[in-house]
């Protein structure tokens, strides 16, 4: 703010320049400037009545509320807070959220948040739809918005509403379709196919097969992590790609897989090549996370289902549980927290269902009934 005195031909006149920045909503900005004015005190006198009028503007906008990306932004800024109560996130689970924020919620982030409505938040959850994601990928995309957007309401980040623009709305739901699974024979011809070519990720692929350990453990795993002499292999860390940094496992917890005798030969096989502390090769496209991508055109070009890395995993523990071991063994050896996802691969094995309906006896048998016919 301020009154500048200007000389022109040696005439004076003074002007007026006021700025103002919300301290609430930093973003919030207005200036103006007068010219011309004739006098000093008509000068003070415009500069006071302008400074009340862009005041009451300011106000106005901080009403108005923050907009989406700021909240975002305050929402992961807080929770990163080593004080925070309610802290359950991991730092790459942040990073998800605000990465999910700004790739499907990129038109509402310049908007105030206020403003938001469901039919927006319909189209949001639509997009979602059209780009093919699943209904899962629908589920945390609306709960994620649904718990940034209730907390600045909480906060008082949030004023006039009561509900995030996606309370409410349904998810809906496309035909569920069966992922691709390899049978016994083909994992076989997997291993067979790969061993017999040489192929670089021979020992990934069968490693993941008979361990059922996840993309990041099978990266992570070390040497000092396989005990030989009591057949057992520790799960203890995985590798975090994108923060390039070793972590503990999905499920937070260490766990053990037994060494099968099939698993053992494969373990000495490796280790007589290996000069480094960690099991696998680390092989540049595996740490640039082509995994998938190789094995889906390997699978290919032996004619084989199309398969995901994050699928060799899923054959470990259907034909574990298809071949008669107990479920809740697979959910330890498998690292599973709750019985919603070890109930998924029973449906894949059949393991539920298989029998069940031997008791029926419905169908006629001929030759094993004999009528006396009398005339």
């Amino acid at each position: 703010m301020a009154v500048t005195q200007v000389m022109n031909n040696g005439t004076a006149s003074y002007s007026v320049y006021i700025n103002l920045r919300s301290k609430l909503m930093p973003h919030i900005r207005l200036q103006k400037r007068l010219k011309g004015i004739k006098t000093k005190a008509e000068a003070v006198r415009k500069e006071r009545n302008l400074l009340r009028d862009l005041s009451h503007k300011i106000a106005q906008h901080e009403g108005h509320g923050m907009t989406w990306r700021m909240i975002v932004s305050k929402w992961s800024s807080t929770v990163c807070e080593e004080n925070y109560l309610d802290k359950t996130y991991n730092p790459s689970t942040i990073k998800d959220y605000i990465s999910m924020m700004h790739n499907w919620t990129k038109n509402w982030l310049d908007r105030p948040a206020v403003e938001l409505t469901r039919g927006e938040g319909r189209e949001v959850l639509n997009s979602v739809i059209n780009e093919g994601r699943t209904k899962a990928f629908q589920k945390r995309l609306k709960n994620t918005i649904n718990m940034i957007y209730c907390w600045a309401i909480e906060e008082r980040i949030i004023r006039g509403v009561h509900q995030s623009p996606v309370y409410g709305l349904k998810i809906i739901l496309k035909e569920e379709k069966r992922p691709e699974i390899l049978k016994t024979e083909e994992i076989r011809t997997l291993l067979y196919e790969s061993k017999s070519s040489n192929h670089n990720w021979y020992s990934i692929w069968a490693m993941a097969l008979l361990t059922g350990m996840r993309n990041g453990e099978l990266y992570a795993l070390k040497w000092d992590d396989v005990d030989l002499d009591n057949s057992m292999i520790t799960v203890q860390r995985s590798f975090n790609k994108r923060e390039n940094t070793f972590k503990s496992t999905k499920a937070g917890y260490w766990r053990t897989v037994p060494i099968s005798t099939e698993l053992k030969s494969l373990i000495l096989e490796i280790k007589n090549q290996s000069k480094s502390e960690f099991v696998l090769q680390r092989l540049p496209l595996w740490r640039k996370g082509y995994q998938a991508k190789i094995l889906k055109t390997f699978c290919k070009s032996i004619g084989l289902p199309e398969i995901k890395f994050h699928t060799l995993r899923a054959c470990f523990a259907t034909q574990l549980i298809g071949s008669g071991v107990e479920p809740i063994k697979v959910m330890k050896i498998c690292g599973w927290k709750d019985l919603k996802t070890m109930s998924y691969y029973l449906r894949l094995s059949g393991i539920d269902e298989k029998g069940a309906t031997e008791g029926l006896n419905f169908l006629p048998n001929l030759e094993a009934n004999v009528f006396s016919i009398n005339c």
